[in-house]
């Protein structure tokens, strides 16, 4: 599965606890938080989707059901790699944000440490969207505007440890991204800063030292620190067995160490899922490609024989835009079967 960069933070943000009421969430909301976290890390998404609906109806003045709403749309369309969602998912990011800015005009610095922290997550959920799905220039704007609500945060309450977990994500992942830009000095080299500000989400934060675990999964691959990821990847499926969100780090970081039964059997997993449920050509050739080059390395020429039959079988069925962006593994793919 490949994530435009910024994307990355969406498999990081939905086990915070946000509360309208006070510093402290009362038992329903925070009930309502972590169901919502476990059904989004196991990536059922319409009962996510149902469960906020629920809460809408009960607490239509709280951004909570919102905000969850739209994390949890946003997770549908990545994982299907189509923008189902896009006009109810800025409607539900707009609502966060009114809600929130009302809030912000009455609250005491407790709660509007608070309000910073779920406004600045839409705007993240919003950056997520428009990164992926459209304008990049959007994606930047908005993203500017979630760190701004951070360090407004952090200035009414400095031990809101939750906070950091957004600008960990940022510092780090816009650094990275930077490239020239960071190494002629235009952009600061944020990185160990944003790995010790998710550290400190990890540590002392509330409600989501397991949304800050996963995000260094994250930044661990990216890091080429393999046995990290595997480590707490390993770790966090025994608790959420069906995720994707965990297992595509995982098998890649099995792949890229070498390990290709361990690599294979994740993927087949992943596989399994998108062939059953037939329109995400983009992930079910993501996976075919490293079923193959798994096969091909463990000399199972029978088997990734078969992934390049199926791949060939495919024909008009993938929309346009996937063989684009799939271009050079399907035409490798493809020169593999014309040997």
């Amino acid at each position: 599965m490949k994530l435009a960069p910024f994307f990355l933070f969406y498999f990081t943000i939905f086990a915070f606890v946000p509360s309208v009421f006070s510093k402290t969430p009362d038992s329903t909301t925070s009930s309502f938080i972590f169901s919502v976290q476990e059904l989004l890390f196991n990536d059922q998404f319409d009962a996510a989707d149902s469960l906020c609906e629920k809460f809408i109806a009960d607490n239509a003045a709280s951004p909570v059901g919102y905000l969850f709403k739209a994390g949890s749309q946003l997770g549908e369309m990545s994982d299907q790699e189509e923008a189902l969602h896009s006009q109810e998912l800025r409607k539900l990011v707009d609502s966060v944000i009114t809600l929130c800015d009302k809030g912000l005009e009455t609250s005491t610095d407790s709660d509007a440490a608070y309000l910073y922290l779920w406004r600045g997550h839409a705007h993240v959920y919003r950056s997520l969207f428009e990164s992926h799905f459209g304008s990049f220039t959007s994606a930047i704007k908005h993203g500017f505007k979630a760190h701004d609500d951070y360090q407004k945060g952090l200035g009414n309450d400095s031990i809101l440890y939750d906070l950091y977990f957004g600008l960990g994500n940022y510092h780090y992942w816009k650094s990275v991204k930077a490239g020239i830009l960071r190494t002629i000095g235009i952009i600061s080299n944020e990185i160990k800063k944003g790995i010790n500000e998710l550290g400190l989400a990890a540590d002392s934060g509330i409600y989501f030292q397991e949304a800050a675990q996963n995000s260094m999964i994250w930044i661990w691959l990216d890091k080429k620190e393999y046995d990290s990821v595997i480590v707490l990847a390993e770790k966090m499926l025994k608790k959420y067995p069906d995720s994707r969100t965990l297992r595509w780090p995982l098998a890649a970081a099995y792949f890229q160490s070498g390990e290709f039964e361990k690599s294979g059997w994740q993927y087949q997993i992943l596989w399994k899922h998108f062939e059953q449920n037939r329109g995400n050509y983009f992930n079910l050739i993501e996976c075919e490609y490293h079923l193959h080059e798994c096969y091909k390395q463990l000399g199972f020429k029978k088997k990734a024989d078969e992934i390049l039959a199926k791949v060939n079988n495919y024909g008009s069925d993938i929309p346009k835009s996937t063989k684009k962006r799939q271009r050079a593994k399907l035409n490798y793919l493809r020169r593999e079967l014309a040997r």
